[in-house]
């Protein structure tokens, strides 16, 4: 693999990092607006599944049945995402969902070598035990932990979401990424449409949800998608996780100021334990093999 590809594909990643960190915010304020979880998806997933078919027709007209079946089963666990993800934003605060969500990059490495057949070194372990003590501060820390039922649906969250690197890298491998996301955003929107038909709708749409919905299909669904399966054909899932893994620090900022969450030296220190964490794993790779490998 070309190093101009690895760099092209993490600076693309910090892109979407940022957006998807952005993504809470703006499902909050949906939310927080009278749109229904499920509701919410639905609209951005339609916007954005009708942008790329009208952006990328061309690239559509021929679809190999192997880009069938792995986009969607990308759906599918996409479909699952949203569906704990929203439920549990709804029941916790923007920045704790960001971060429990992050764990996915504690869970990489051993679904990687689960998936894959690596051998688990120790400073994985070192590295998972690191990031989720701040999972723990994030959760009460020594104040009095307790898992409520939001904090649950967002660490399976975070399993699907590594689930759905995994399924990418060793799937995907060398299927176009437009066909591929095209049809993860459509399997998607016809699950939230289904499930919003039996939900309902809000019927009320202020300017300012009606403004972050549209952001939401843009930012985080289009381009998001379209750059994660492009860039995890030339990195590993660890690499794209750990790049990944920043949207807390941009959804903080970005909770900090648009949603004037508070900030706590708790808050702070879980941060920079996740942070640590990461670090362990990262410099681990490049002090045994000189740069960062992966499966």
């Amino acid at each position: 693999m070309r190093p101009s590809q690895r760099k092209k594909s993490a600076g693309l990643l910090l892109i979407a990092s940022f957006l998807w960190g952005s993504s809470f915010v703006g499902s909050k304020i949906c939310l927080n607006a009278g749109l229904f979880p499920f509701e919410t998806v639905f609209y951005r997933m339609a916007i954005g599944t009708a942008l790329i078919a009208v952006i990328f027709h061309k690239r559509l007209r021929h679809l190999s049945k192997r880009t069938v079946l792995v986009g969607i089963l990308l759906g599918i666990i996409t479909s699952g995402i949203y569906t704990f993800e929203m439920y549990g934003i709804s029941m916790t605060e923007t920045t704790k969902a960001s971060f429990l969500t992050s764990t996915n990059i504690v869970m990489m490495p051993f679904l990687t070598a689960a998936f894959f057949h690596t051998r688990l070194h120790l400073r994985l372990l070192l590295a998972a035990l690191t990031a989720m003590a701040g999972v723990w501060l994030l959760g009460g820390g020594p104040n009095g932990f307790s898992f409520a039922f939001g904090e649950v649906l967002l660490l399976f969250t975070a399993f699907l979401y590594a689930m759905n690197s995994i399924t990418v890298a060793k799937l995907g491998v060398r299927i176009s990424p437009v066909p591929m996301t095209f049809l993860q955003l459509l399997t998607t929107t016809v699950y939230t449409g289904m499930m919003t038909f039996f939900q309902g709708r809000c019927g009320n749409y202020p300017p300012r949800a009606i403004g972050a919905v549209l952001f939401l299909a843009v930012g985080p669904t289009l381009i998001c998608f379209l750059i994660k399966n492009y860039a995890i054909q030339h990195l590993t899932p660890i690499q794209c996780t750990l790049i990944l893994a920043t949207e807390g620090i941009f959804c903080s900022v970005l909770s900090v100021i648009l949603l004037q969450e508070p900030v706590t030296v708790q808050m702070c220190a879980a941060v920079l334990l996740i942070l640590a964490g990461i670090l362990i794993e990262q410099l681990g790779e490049v002090l045994q093999t000189g740069s960062v490998e992966g499966p």
